[in-house]
């Protein structure tokens, strides 16, 4: 049988400021399209099927005609919340859509139950593992966990689920769809931290067990630790600057005794992504940047001075520039003082550093003038407002 991994759809989301809707719509009609090319018997969504927990009704209406449309060619779909979606929202339905062979699952409630269902060749136990919040862990859950001496960790809630399905799994071949961050995976920019400090990342080693696990919320596609078996999808259109590789959905071909096979799948709608930096002369110079014409551009500015207009007038050239960030030239990198020398300056001196870090020169006389009377307005204001 063969399995279409997608993950990521953001639905709902914008670029920068341009709607992706239509684009977004183009690729539901492409998945579905490309599933019934290829003799498709199960679609996978791995979580943020929405790009929020309330999504626009637009994006509503697409997600349900495109479970219709599949559904009428006779391919069953498995979807699950990711972190971006509300999983009660998302599962408002469940149980109700399965005689559809339409499972979609959100929250704790049936994580790692297994759903087996027949194809062509045989069965294939499901595990649908949405994405679970260790602090929305209910308290049978953590009653459980606190027995065996674990805290509720992103790790420890993933790895009861999948303990679960490990157990109620009987069939020869098995499918896990997870949303979560496997440790010393590749991020991109547009991905939501879920947590501080890396606490948020599970190990590899907790998905072991499956014929194919079809991991969610990374955007860029990859495999986990060299296995084939094991890996993201990534988003199936760009949503940042910093996804600059191709996209694409991963066709899984299985065999009844779990075997599998991989084949990267180019997704060719959306708009490609690129930075570009200069001066404004430079970027506006004939030819500089043909390969960015038809992408969305970000444009970094290194003039000297503020540039006036700089955004309609690149725009007459990259009719899809999208963001425009002035990076006056000899300028550092550094956004100002640490913590701890910050701590010490008084708020004059604090904001003349700042200045220095930043445009790697002091303060002119009027300048200076200017900052003192702007900081001493707002301590005399909130003296007086005590």
């Amino acid at each position: 049988m063969k399995i279409l991994h997608t993950s990521d759809w953001h639905l709902g989301r914008n670029f920068s400021s341009v709607s992706l809707h239509e684009v977004q719509a183009e690729f539901c009609e492409w998945v579905l399209q490309t599933a019934i090319a290829n003799g498709v018997e199960l679609l996978v969504v791995a979580g943020d099927l929405y790009d929020r927990s309330i999504p626009p009704q637009e994006s509503v209406a697409l997600w349900r005609t495109t479970l219709i449309a599949f559904h009428q060619a006779g391919i069953a779909v498995v979807a699950i919340a990711g972190n971006h979606d509300g999983a009660d929202r998302v599962s408002a339905f469940d149980g109700l859509t399965d005689e559809a062979r339409v499972f979609v699952r959100g929250g704790y409630g049936r994580a790692g139950e297994i759903i087996t269902l027949g194809f062509s060749d045989g069965p294939l136990d499901v595990a649908l593992i949405p994405f679970l919040d260790p602090q929305l862990a209910p308290p049978e859950w953590k009653a459980e966990l606190a027995e065996a001496e674990v805290k509720p960790t992103h790790e420890s809630v993933l790895e009861k689920a999948i303990d679960r399905a490990r157990f109620d799994s009987k069939s020869s071949r098995s499918l896990a769809v997870v949303h979560a961050f496997v440790g010393g995976s590749t991020t991109a920019d547009s991905e939501r931290q879920l947590t501080v400090g890396g606490t948020d990342q599970v190990a590899a080693t907790v998905l072991e067990g499956f014929s194919y696990v079809a991991l969610g919320h990374l955007h860029t596609p990859q495999v986990i630790g060299g296995a084939e078996q094991i890996r993201y999808s990534g988003t199936p259109i760009a949503y940042s600057f910093s996804e600059t590789g191709p996209k694409s959905v991963v066709l899984i071909e299985m065999s009844p005794d779990g075997g599998c096979s991989a084949e990267v799948v180019p997704v060719p709608v959306g708009r490609g992504v690129i930075t570009l930096t200069g001066t404004i002369d430079e970027l506006l110079a004939p030819g500089a940047h043909p390969e960015a014409a038809e992408k969305y551009v970000k444009a970094v500015l290194t003039d000297n001075a503020y540039v006036v207009d700089a955004k309609s007038r690149l725009l007459e050239v990259y009719p899809y520039c999208t963001d425009v960030v002035m990076k006056m030239a000899g300028t550092s990198t550094a956004i100002g003082p640490n913590d701890e020398i910050r701590s010490a300056l008084s708020p004059r001196d604090a904001a003349e550093k700042f200045w220095e870090d930043i445009v790697n020169e002091p303060l002119s006389e009027l300048q200076r003038d200017t900052v003192v009377a702007a900081i001493d307005k707002v301590f005399i204001t909130n003296e007086v407002t005590r």
